[in-house]
């Protein structure tokens, strides 16, 4: 029972491990639209079973990230502007719901991890994977401190369309790590001052410049 047990927890893994190295693959654009993705290929690259890379690609194709074309196998979805514009709407409504919520209670200690998260994106390495995930782990810390667990499970959803959205993006807008810092330091200030409606409508215009 407890080898059963093990064997199940290691498929477990091995399968979350692909489905983020494919999901990081997709967001860095080193995966393109329309790819195809070979379960057989995958496997023997990672040097384990077919059995967890199904998994793998069963997981992203319910994220969206890609879709199975029967006979053919798994594809990288294309990006579709009108469907990212109501993406960001969504993250822009949950973000804001979730900040009328907890500011009347932040305290001091919430601050200054937000401003700890907002320093190491500006002492990390400029690289865009890094400063994705920092800016990320900075939106993910305030929607769960709403302790809404449906805002949670939607924005994780969401968030690797909106970084693989950024990352084709980024060459036309050129987003720095500076740029990137000192947006999210702006923010903690303005979360700080406690003003409810200027915290929401700065985050709201934070979100949806990138699909204006």
């Amino acid at each position: 029972m407890e080898e059963k047990k093990t064997s199940k927890q290691s498929l477990v893994s091995l399968k979350d491990k692909v489905k983020q190295k494919l999901r990081d693959e997709i967001i860095l654009n080193n995966l393109k639209p329309g790819n195809r993705i070979v379960e057989t290929e995958v496997a023997k690259k990672f040097g384990i079973s077919q059995v967890p890379v199904r998994e793998a690609l069963r997981g992203l194709e319910e994220e969206g990230l890609i879709r199975t074309v029967k006979y053919k196998g798994a594809f990288v979805t294309e990006i579709d502007k009108v469907e990212m514009y109501h993406i960001f709407s969504m993250r822009a409504e949950i973000e804001t719901n979730a900040l009328e919520i907890i500011l009347p209670n932040l305290r001091k200690r919430d601050i200054g991890e937000l401003y700890d998260i907002v320093d190491r994106m500006k002492f990390g390495k400029p690289e865009y994977l890094l400063q994705s995930d920092l800016d990320m782990e900075f939106h993910r810390t305030i929607i769960q401190w709403s302790k809404i667990d449906v805002y949670t499970r939607i924005w994780s959803m969401l968030t690797g369309h909106i970084r693989r959205y950024i990352t084709a993006l980024n060459p036309k807008v050129q987003i720095l790590p500076e740029e990137v810092y000192k947006y999210h330091l702006d923010l903690v200030k303005l979360m700080e001052k406690g003003d409810v409606e200027e915290v929401q409508e700065a985050f709201r215009e934070h979100i949806m410049k990138m699909v204006k």
